[in-house]
């Protein structure tokens, strides 16, 4: 049955791997939840996802929805549970990273960065943003 809301991150702690065999998925909120209390995610590769979880980092994507897949993957999750430890200790960081707060400052340094470039003053088209635009980088992850 449904989860309150409150109760959600106790799910989402209990379980080793969080797995996300969605056919279409808008932004993978689920799996964001799941990685920000330190669950890792398997996921089908489709729609944000890809996004949402960093494959080898702090999940596993798979492509296609093949079920034998899915098993495989989660076999050798089940093998190795330093990997999912340590996949757990960087989805927690890597879901900081998609934090409302955290997409709210890179996007301001966007627009800083665009400003001070002078973008609005008869260009044409934009320079490359200021900011990296991910987050993802593995010094991040060294310090997980």
């Amino acid at each position: 049955p449904p989860v309150p809301q409150e109760r959600l991150a106790d799910w989402y702690r209990a379980a080793d791997v969080l797995v996300v065999p969605s056919r279409s998925e808008s932004f993978g909120l689920v799996a964001l939840e799941a990685q920000a209390c330190g669950t890792p995610v398997l996921a089908a590769a489709v729609g944000g996802l890809p996004t949402a979880v960093w494959d080898g980092v702090t999940g596993l994507l798979v492509r296609g929805h093949d079920p034998v897949e899915y098993a495989r993957r989660l076999r050798r999750l089940a093998a190795h549970p330093e990997a999912v430890e340590t996949m757990g200790a960087a989805a927690v960081h890597h879901a900081r990273g998609m934090s409302w707060r955290a997409s709210a400052g890179r996007t301001i340094e966007v627009y800083r960065g665009a400003l001070e470039r002078g973008v609005g003053q008869g260009r044409r088209h934009a320079p490359a943003p200021a900011a990296p635009l991910s987050w993802r980088n593995e010094k991040a992850v060294a310090q997980v």
